[in-house]
């Protein structure tokens, strides 16, 4: 039961880190884009708002962990 719930939990660990790696490149276009004029403010709202999902993702990941760790 243990190595399926590992197996979730690594799942997700490559999930997180995928998600943040979209992000952060994401945050690196946005100063090129408004370089050429586009507005980014909802963009860089956006990208926010993602960013603090993702946290709380990273929380809940380590709360599970932390269960799945007690007797």
């Amino acid at each position: 039961m243990l190595s399926e719930a590992g197996a979730g939990l690594a799942r997700a660990d490559r999930s997180i880190a995928d998600a943040e790696r979209s992000i952060r490149h994401l945050r690196d276009i946005v100063p090129r884009i408004a370089a050429q004029g586009y507005p980014t403010g909802q963009v860089e709202d956006q990208i926010e708002m993602m960013m603090q999902m993702l946290s709380h993702l990273k929380t809940q990941r380590w709360h599970i962990e932390g269960m799945l760790g007690q007797p």
